[in-house]
């Protein structure tokens, strides 16, 4: 069975990439698929030694991530999508245990829940496993592309629309160490134990990882 982790980026993006490749090689054996959402020539250059593949996918801002995991749902069995400000502490191979025919395996977004309780129960999209390719990824697309929406993230939730039953037979959850987010610090809301994926979101997260990186 083919496994393999995806990421992608664009040139605005594209500075993380260095940087999330350097954690992603320390901790996973696993082949890494790079989505090419316009990066500079430069950089497609840089990471075609490392890459599995790289394939272009339609530019559509945040939304190309949904395409991006279209497209390598079809050649692989197993795909997890990591944004690239997704820094890999451990080895993320085990997420594919909690994955489920036509179903996203998300981790729940904890602060966007508690802060927006009215809304019900949210999921982060930086981090998203498939097996096989579920049906709900063209209607994510779609709805992603109807919309008028802040991001991918909004245009799930907004899919999924409240109802239990649609959650439940739309995303399989995946415990909390595979997505820690930077809110999750600043709420007091790491777990306590074997932490694998730390999402540094935002511009403050940007911040942190430039310090890492030394810029």
């Amino acid at each position: 069975m083919s496994e393999v982790f995806l990421t992608g980026c664009d040139k605005n993006t594209e500075w993380q990439l260095p940087w999330f490749i350097d954690n992603y090689r320390r901790h996973c054996k696993l082949p890494l698929v790079i989505a090419d959402f316009g990066m500079s020539e430069e950089m497609l250059v840089s990471v075609s030694s490392f890459a599995a593949a790289c394939f272009p996918t339609a530019r559509a801002g945040w939304f190309s991530k949904i395409s991006a995991l279209l497209i390598a749902s079809r050649k692989f069995d197993k795909v997890c999508w990591l944004d690239t400000d997704c820094q890999v502490l451990r080895d993320p191979s085990g997420i594919f245990q909690y994955t489920e025919k036509n179903k996203l395996t998300m981790v729940v977004d904890h602060p966007w829940t508690t802060r927006r309780p009215q809304q019900g129960e949210w999921y982060n999209s930086g981090v998203v496993a498939v097996e096989g390719t579920p049906i709900v990824l063209p209607h994510w697309l779609q709805q992603a592309q109807d919309g008028n929406y802040r991001g991918d993230q909004e245009a799930l939730h907004d899919y999924i629309g409240g109802c239990p039953i649609k959650r439940i037979s739309t995303v399989a959850v995946a415990p909390h160490q595979y997505n820690v987010l930077r809110l999750d610090v600043v709420d007091g809301n790491v777990p306590d134990w074997g932490n694998v994926i730390m999402h540094w979101t935002g511009e403050k997260g940007n911040l942190e990882i430039q310090k890492q990186m030394g810029l």
